[in-house]
Order: structure tokens, then C-alpha cells, then sequence
């Protein structure tokens, strides 16, 4: 599945879970039930919190050959979604919790997954005949958070760094390689961009859905030849999650 499918998928069951908790905020404008009378008044999303989320990611890394000196070509390797669990911590100030206003925080969040890729190309007839590998490991995000709250219902963007562990290595099986070998390991800064929605069930306790579009900054290898290649990836990944509000 391509990265831009697999987020046009998250999105659409983003939406599919905010649809109830949006008309839960249309019907709760004119009645409240007896379970949220004694609350409605104080709630608040201001707070610290915490929170565990699982979800799936996918990796796509695009190896270009820019000298053109061995495949002349860029292999575009895409890993189909993988499981990924995280945790994530933060803090959020609500601006008028009398009403619908906006929210505002910030965000630090670790997931942990093990996104592999591996393939062969060419053949021992061609020009090349190469193995390539790699694994996503870690994705970090550090971002400022900002959206809208109705009641018990969070609609919110979020933007920031990321930094990303990735592994793995490009391997001639040629007899007589232009190259050996070249690693394409990489622990990469970058940017994060997602969103997401928040509705909670207590004044403590709340679940999340959350899309984020992370793109590591693009770095070159060099193989034992001296031959340069340029490396970029790009990742989508979507988790569920329970939040901890403190206070």
C-alpha cells in the first residue's frame, strides 16, 4: 500500500470515529444525559497528561544512484503497514472551558516498530544484481498541538520535529560488483506534520485517534568505491490511543 493510500485510509476512519462524538456535541447542545449533569460545568481540557497508543506505519525509502555509476536509476522500496506502539506525554491549555474555543500544547511522543523491507533486483544476466534491506525502528516527536474543543470533543493539528532510527544495507550479488556493499542506516532529524481527534469519557480519561506525515531530512552514502548515493524517506503513521489527564 502506498504511503498516500495508506493516509487517505487513516483519514477516512479518523473521520469515521469523530462522526459519533460529533453528534454526541450537536444533540448534547440542547440536552445532557443524568451521567454528565454533575460535570458538564467543570470540564476542562487543561492539563498535563499522559498515554499508551498502538497503531501501524509505513516506511517508504527512495535510493538514488546520482552518479549514475551502478543501477543509474532511483529504487523506490515501500514496506506495507506494520504494527508500531508508542507512548505519549504532554500538556494542553483550553481557552474558555465555558464553551466551544480552542485548545493549545505541546506534545513528546515515541513509537517503536519494527517496518522491514527486502527485495532482490536484477538478475545474475543483468546489468546488476543487488539485495537491499531496511528496518524503521524508532519515531520521536517533539510538536506544538492546536485545535478546537466543543464539551468532551477535541478536534486538533499538530507540527514539529521528528527523528527517526533507520537501518539496513544495499548489496551487489554481481561476481564482479561495481560496489560491495553500502549502508543506508541512518538516525535523521526532520519534520512531522498530523492531526487527529480526542473525545473523553471522564474528566481524566480519554481516547484519541491521531495521523502524523513524518519526512526525515534526505542524507548521502557512499559505498566502497566512492560511487554517492542520495537517501529519502518518507513515513505515515496512525495509532489509537488512551490519555491520563493530571488534575
Amino acid at each position: 500500500m502506498k504511503p498516500c493510500q495508506f493516509a487517505l485510509f487513516l483519514f477516512i476512519s479518523a473521520s469515521l470515529l469523530s462522526a459519533p462524538a460529533l453528534s454526541h456535541i450537536h444533540h448534547g447542545a440542547y440536552k445532557s444525559t443524568i451521567l454528565e449533569a454533575p460535570d458538564n460545568g467543570s470540564f476542562t481540557w487543561t492539563g498535563y497528561y499522559a498515554g499508551l497508543n498502538v497503531g501501524a506505519v509505513s516506511h517508504t525509502m527512495n535510493i538514488t544512484d546520482t552518479q549514475a555509476a551502478t543501477f543509474n536509476a532511483t529504487l523506490q522500496q515501500v514496506t506495507n503497514p506494520q504494527p508500531t506502539i508508542g507512548f505519549q506525554v504532554g500538556y494542553r491549555r483550553q481557552m474558555d472551558p465555558t464553551r466551544t474555543s480552542g485548545v493549545y500544547g505541546v506534545e513528546l511522543s515515541g513509537n517503536f516498530s519494527n517496518a522491514r523491507f527486502s527485495k532482490e533486483y536484477g538478475s545474475t544476466f543483468a546489468v546488476y544484481q543487488l539485495s537491499s534491506k531496511h528496518e524503521l525502528n524508532d519515531v520521536w516527536l517533539a510538536q506544538v498541538t492546536g485545535g478546537i474543543a466543543s464539551g468532551r470533543t477535541l478536534l486538533f493539528l499538530a507540527a514539529g520535529l521528528s527523528w527517526t532510527d533507520i537501518s539496513g544495507t544495499t548489496t551487489n550479488l554481481d561476481s564482479v560488483p561495481f560496489f560491495d556493499s553500502f549502508s543506508v542506516s541512518k538516525k535523521a532529524l526532520g519534520t512531522a506534520i498530523g492531526g487527529g481527534v480526542e473525545y473523553a469519557f471522564t474528566r481524566t480519561l480519554s481516547a484519541r485517534l491521531k495521523i502524523d506525515v513524518i519526512t526525515p531530512n534526505s542524507y548521502t552514502t557512499s559505498d566502497d568505491s566512492g560511487n554517492n548515493y542520495q537517501i529519502s524517506n518518507s513515513i505515515v503513521q496512525g495509532s489509537v490511543g488512551l490519555n491520563y489527564k493530571f488534575g
